[in-house]
Parts: structure tokens; C-alpha cells; sequence
């Protein structure tokens, strides 16, 4: 098994004796969307594909552009199809309603030792904990291989504003009303959504998780998430630890450190606004501790820094023993 995420230039198939069940993608407006599905090695067969698209309308263009590359791609891939599935983005359910729908047409023929790779780089967080319930907790599939394209870019505010809070379904765990509230946060460059989020629950106590190291040893991003984050971290109720950016398991165990802590005294509540790789790292902790709950603020607009941002390195997570 991998011990640590592993860049990679191309990318077999799981399955040696034939195709892979299902390689799982979305088309987003970032470029890096295409850079996975481009490292598929030249034999690489999956019998299906399934492509999410998540509409943005400022960004109509670029996702459209994005989406015709992946179909070229993986149609090219999968032996058996390509699925489209077209959502919003503050509906993970509809989307997941509508691979449900489609589930007995491409779903993997063995359970026990089903071949499914997921690039994780175009899904929104939210949207990756609702298809990790589906696959793993509703279908007990087990973890599935995941790849993600990291970005380079100059840390900036990837957001604005905040148009509601909510617990995200699935993830409701299980709250008493007679303990206090421990907001755990992963804190990134969003600061006025994380913000929101502790103005909202006012909790008793918060501990906040800063990507340290970060990637590539670049310690600009620490200081700008770290001055992003100023007020909250100056708060007398904020203790700050670290987390790493692309090992999910190690942030599984800081999230048990922190319930086993507490789990007797508070009601944990966790907000995920870190990196994609540590949300795999929260859906590895609930699969285990399902009475957390997760939180959510859902931005008003992505600035227009995020088509400034081009494909970095591509990771696979430490999560499968077969490379």
C-alpha cells in the first residue's frame, strides 16, 4: 500500500486480466479536468465511463470545451459506453439521484473486487462526499483508486461571498442538544466562508487545520492561508494543528486525535474548505465515526482566478495497494 501520494505520468488499468469497471470524472471549468484522463496509458480499457458536469454559468464555455475533450477521451476508453450527468452545482443529490438511475446499466459486475478509478480534481468537496457515500457506504464497494491534478497558481481568494449553510446530506451525524459545539475547520484561502460558518455556530471551542507542509515545500501558501485566516485564528477559543495536503489517511487520524479528545464532552461539527485530498481524509473518518456532522457554505461566484490557475503535478492518493 502507498504510504505517501505518488506523481504520476500515466496510469494503468486496475484490472489485469480485462477492463476496469469504471473510470469517474467531471468536466469543471479548470483545465486541469483534462489532465488525468490525458495520462490513461495507451492500453488502458474501462468497460464504462461516467463524466458529471457541473453547470457554471460564467463559465458555459470553458466547461463545454472541457466536456467534448473528456468524451474524445474516455470515449475512446470505454468499451461499453460513456455516461453523461449533467447537475447543478449546490445539487450533489439530483446528481446522484440521476447515477442511481443509470446504476444497473454500468455498475461493476463483482462487488468484492470491483476496478473503479476516480479523478477527484474537477468535483466540488461536497460533491465527492455524496459519490463516496454512494459507491462505498449505499453499494459497499470499497474505496475506489482516486488521482488528483493539483493546481500552480499565486494564493488569492478562489471565492466570494456566501449564499447559505448547510449540513451536508448524508452527514447529518448524530447531535445531542445537551453538549456544547467543537467546530473543526480546514482552512484554506477561504476565509469569509469559514468565517461564516463559526459566526453561525458560535461554538464553545474550535480547533483549525492548516495545510502544513504544503505542497511542494512552497510556504507562501501556509503564510497566506494563515494571514487569510487571521481573526479566526486570533480567536481565545481557536487552536490551530496541521494536516497534510494530499495524504488522506494521516488526516483521518488527526480527525480521530480530535474525537477521542472530545467525544464524551462535545458535539463535533466539521467544515471542509481545505483540499479535495483532505476531504477523502474526512469521508475515511466518517466511514468509521459517523455521529460528526459536516457543514458546508456555498460561495455566491468563483473569481476568475481559478482559469488563471494551470495543471500541476497528478497525484495518486495513498489509498490503493495496486498501482
Amino acid at each position: 500500500m502507498l504510504e505517501q501520494p505518488l506523481e504520476i505520468e500515466r496510469l494503468n488499468r486496475l484490472n489485469e486480466f480485462g477492463p476496469d469497471d469504471l473510470f469517474i470524472c467531471c468536466a469543471s471549468f479548470e483545465q486541469r479536468c483534462l489532465s488525468g484522463p490525458l495520462k490513461l496509458d495507451r492500453n488502458y480499457r474501462t468497460n464504462f465511463s461516467i463524466i458529471f458536469i457541473i453547470d457554471e454559468i460564467l463559465y458555459k464555455k470553458q466547461v463545454e470545451s472541457n466536456l467534448n475533450n473528456l468524451k474524445s477521451i474516455l470515449g475512446s476508453k470505454s468499451s461499453q459506453g460513456v455516461f453523461i450527468i449533467s447537475c447543478r452545482r449546490d445539487s450533489p443529490v439530483d446528481a446522484i439521484a440521476q447515477l442511481s438511475n443509470i446504476w444497473n446499466q454500468c455498475k461493476p459486475r463483482e462487488t468484492d473486487s470491483a476496478f473503479i478509478t476516480i479523478d477527484i480534481s474537477g468535483f466540488t468537496k461536497i460533491y465527492l462526499l455524496q459519490l463516496l457515500n454512494f459507491l462505498v457506504i449505499d453499494h459497499k464497494l470499497g474505496l475506489p483508486r482516486m488521482i488528483h491534478t493539483t493546481q500552480t497558481y499565486l494564493p488569492t481568494k478562489l471565492t466570494k461571498g456566501v449564499t447559505q449553510i448547510t449540513t451536508i446530506p448524508n452527514f447529518y451525524g448524530n447531535i445531542s442538544l445537551d453538549k456544547p459545539k467543537l467546530l473543526v475547520l480546514f482552512l484554506g484561502f477561504e476565509s469569509d466562508r469559514t468565517l461564516a460558518v463559526w459566526k453561525h455556530l458560535n461554538p464553545e471551542r474550535t480547533i483549525a487545520l492548516i495545510t502544513s507542509p504544503p505542497r511542494n515545500g512552497n510556504v507562501k501558501y501556509v503564510q497566506y492561508a494563515e494571514k487569510n485566516n487571521a481573526y479566526l485564528l486570533s480567536q481565545p477559543s481557536v487552536e490551530r494543528r496541521d494536516v497534510p495536503s494530499d495524504n488522506p489517511y494521516i488526516v483521518r487520524k488527526v480527525l480521530e486525535a480530535i474525537y477521542n479528545e472530545t467525544k464524551g464532552s462535545f458535539n463535533m461539527i466539521i467544515g471542509p474548505f481545505g483540499t479535495k485530498s483532505q476531504v477523502i481524509g474526512l469521508f475515511l473518518f466518517c466511514l468509521e465515526n459517523p455521529k460528526p456532522q459536516v457543514v458546508y457554505s456555498h460561495p455566491v461566484k468563483y473569481t476568475r482566478s481559478y482559469l488563471w490557475r494551470k495543471p500541476g503535478s497528478t497525484l495518486l492518493l495513498p489509498l490503493n495497494p495496486i498501482i
